[in-house]
């Protein structure tokens, strides 16, 4: 069923897609009003048809595996101009192979690495970007990497510094617009101002207080510039 608004007097449409194993999402309502466009939550499968509507896809962690028809039907989405948010994180949660996710990436040049090996409460920093207005501090805690596009955002190593890429992001031609988060802490709206780096109890999360106190300005960020036709 499609849950949500009918997009309504030319009110961009997100459709958040909830039938490939994702949790409900995370501030998007209020992102949603700051913004002023409409969410739909889906659990039907995803179809050219049911895309022709929508103007930003939501993916959020899934670990179900897209049908071949699916992954058809996102691509041509993209390359007829649609925009794709996909944020996907372990492999103990998400699998590659099981979802598919890099075969809808493979069109456009992207590909999710393997994990990388475990940092706890490393965090990751986004750099002053098209998408980001000002370096945002993000958390992050176990994840992947994203090849390909261009990177905005990165795994802090050890010593504090960017590393891997975990967000990168591609215009494609014909207006399509997608980006890759490679950890999903970030998009659950993670992290606080009191975190500190490194610290805590691995993979504890009520052990731990997360580095990263900018995931609400970053994903407002991210949204913003899927959904805008300016950029």
């Amino acid at each position: 069923t499609v849950t949500g608004s009918q997009n309504s007097a030319g009110a961009p449409l997100l459709l958040y897609d909830l039938l490939h194993g994702e949790q409900p999402a995370v501030g998007l309502e209020e992102i949603s009003k700051k913004q002023k466009f409409q969410v739909q939550s889906s659990s039907q499968p995803l179809t050219q048809d049911l895309l022709n509507q929508v103007d930003l896809l939501y993916l959020r962690g899934p670990s179900k595996t897209f049908s071949q028809l699916e992954q058809q039907a996102i691509i041509q989405f993209i390359q007829n101009g649609g925009a794709l948010l996909l944020v996907m994180d372990e492999e103990r949660r998400m699998s590659l192979a099981e979802t598919q996710v890099n075969q809808i990436l493979a069109p456009f040049e992207l590909k999710l690495t393997d994990d990388l090996p475990y940092l706890h409460n490393c965090g990751a920093i986004a750099r002053k970007s098209l998408i980001t207005a000002s370096d945002r501090e993000l958390p992050f805690s176990g994840g992947r990497a994203i090849k390909g596009g261009t990177p905005f955002a990165f795994q802090l190593n050890q010593a504090g510094n960017p590393a891997e890429p975990f967000a990168a992001y591609k215009k494609v031609t014909g207006g399509g617009k997608i980006i890759v988060l490679a950890e999903g802490m970030a998009s659950s709206l993670l992290g606080t101002k009191e975190g500190i780096r490194l610290s805590g109890v691995p993979r504890n999360p009520a052990r731990t207080t997360y580095w990263g106190k900018d995931s609400i300005p970053f994903m407002n960020e991210i949204i913003s510039w899927l959904l805008s036709s300016n950029n």
